[in-house]
């Protein structure tokens, strides 16, 4: 597949997502993603937060420019956009976790709006805008997965502002503007953050937490399928104004997941797991959810409370019209994924 853009505009470049998207750009021909090849006049733009420690990656290669801004400054997001022939925009900077609930709606909303705004006024020519399984809440049973008609029902405030998003890019769809909107859910894989390697470690030493039977189903997405979803509605026609759910092929239990990340620790690393003894009734999750609600009110917010009100609940999805319309093929599981993970995990 060609991919025939000169201008490559990145936000969040420097997040879990933006790292592994920039090393897949600069090595087109040797990634989990997908085959493809670059313009020979590519031009990759990377936009981080100014205080921020920039991956070697960019400064070593002269096909990215690095600038340092924020997306709720419009003297930045202006500065950002430079050469717009040929160009797209991929956005994925945003916040889940943040300090206040105000910075949800600064930064997914209001920072978002101002950078595709932006990018239209200077002649962008495709934008792909990454959100969340966030907006449409959790599943109503164990049988029923999301899919692109799934009504709205913001799970909390994070939900909400990706919802917001969501509606104002529905908006200019509306009005002919080429945006694609990507639905990933819980992301796994390389350049993972440091609540990831928590997570990991929690495993290894047998106190995550397992809220009920532990048979809730949960839709996992590798940031290599995340990425193959980037490039096919990037350069596929049919993309154009479409929203797609990108996650891995299989959707999993919690159980699973936490015994395939136990298998891969053992047969990979010689790594014996402490079995999880942490059993939780679930309904403990639904507390945390009222906590996380009430202090969500007051405007703060708890990201340990948050995970934790979100462990007895079926957030999955159906990635059928993405296989079927962009050819879509995700590649990579959770066990590839996580042993992928881990190499950075035991290098730390």
């Amino acid at each position: 597949m060609k991919f025939e853009f000169k201008n490559v505009y990145v936000t969040g470049a420097n997040g879990w997502l933006g790292k592994q998207l920039m090393k897949v750009l600069l090595s087109s021909n040797d990634n989990r993603a997908i085959n493809f090849s670059l313009s020979d006049e590519i031009k990759i733009h990377a936009l981080v937060l100014p205080n921020e420690k920039v991956s070697s990656l960019f400064l070593e290669s002269n096909l990215i420019r690095v600038f340092k801004g924020d997306i709720r400054s419009n003297c930045d997001v202006k500065k950002f956009f430079d050469q717009m022939d040929q160009s797209l925009l991929i956005h994925t900077a945003g916040i889940i976790h943040p300090n206040k609930v105000s910075e949800f709606y600064e930064i997914n909303f209001e920072g978002s709006k101002r950078i595709i705004d932006n990018a239209i006024s200077k002649g962008v020519k495709k934008i792909v805008v990454i959100s969340s399984n966030s907006p449409i809440g959790f599943n109503d049973s164990n049988d029923l997965p999301f899919n692109e008609e799934s009504k709205y029902s913001p799970y909390m405030n994070y939900g909400k502002s990706k919802m917001k998003m969501e509606l104002y890019l529905r908006d200019l769809i509306s009005k002919g503007h080429n945006i694609s909107i990507i639905r990933p859910p819980w992301f796994h894989g390389e350049n993972m953050p440091d609540r990831q390697r928590n997570f990991y470690s929690m495993i290894v030493n047998g106190n995550f937490p397992v809220f009920g039977n532990g048979n809730n189903i949960r839709s996992l997405a590798n940031v290599n399928n995340i990425i193959q979803g980037i490039i096919l509605c990037s350069s596929k026609e049919i993309a154009n104004g479409k929203i797609y759910w990108i996650a891995d092929e299989k959707n999993l239990t919690m159980n699973q997941i936490i015994h395939t990340i136990q298998t891969v620790f053992k047969e990979e690393y010689g790594i014996s797991c402490k079995k999880n003894i942490i059993k939780v009734p679930s309904f403990f999750a639904d507390i945390f959810q009222v906590i996380d609600f009430s202090i969500q009110k007051l405007g703060f917010y708890n990201q340990k409370i948050h995970v934790l009100s979100e462990m007895n609940k079926n957030i999955f999805c159906d990635i059928s019209r993405a296989k079927n319309e962009l050819g879509y093929n995700p590649n990579v599981d959770l066990y590839q994924g996580t042993k992928d993970a881990l190499k950075e995990y035991f290098n730390e």
